[in-house]
């Protein structure tokens, strides 16, 4: 049986979320060809996260990102940077699932402005939490005024 292992991809620790994938399963998953799982990763001194892969009905890589944390020296940019690296090694399109809710210590709604800010930017092209949804079916106007509810509750 092959050993069980985190391993290295693309300058990044890669690892099963949850139960155990060999090298060769881990592989697979990350060049898109395998079941959808939930992986972690680790860019040391720079980001981690969880995120899955699977593609679409027209066979586009689609990448849902459900926890980011910035882990190198706390500078603005770093964010971006992180979600600019994970679209382009596995060039495909990137969603964020519930940031700041699900499955992320010490969660607070403070992400949201930040989640909202990258999907304007294009860095992320949808955004699914509780707060709110955003898409690129949705109107100019939509958006906006999903920004502005945010803004005013973060006020309060």
């Amino acid at each position: 049986m092959e050993k069980l292992a985190d391993i290295e991809w693309k300058g990044i620790i890669w690892s099963a979320a949850y139960g155990d994938l060999s090298v060769k399963e881990l592989l697979t998953i990350l060049k898109g060809f395998g079941p959808m799982e939930t992986l972690e990763f680790e860019k040391p001194g720079a980001f981690r996260g969880q995120l899955s892969l699977s593609l679409s009905e027209n066979g586009a890589k689609e990448i849902t990102l459900y926890y980011l944390e910035v882990t190198g020296p706390k500078r603005r940019g770093s964010g971006r940077e992180a979600l600019r690296y994970l679209k382009k090694i596995f060039k495909g399109e990137l969603y964020v699932e519930d940031p700041g809710i699900i499955r992320v210590k010490n969660a607070n709604e403070e992400s949201i402005p930040f989640w909202v800010k990258m999907f304007q930017e294009g860095y992320i092209d949808a955004l699914d939490s509780e707060e709110c949804s955003l898409t690129h079916q949705m109107s100019e106007a939509e958006i906006n005024k999903v920004e502005d509810d945010i803004g005013s509750a973060h006020k309060e």
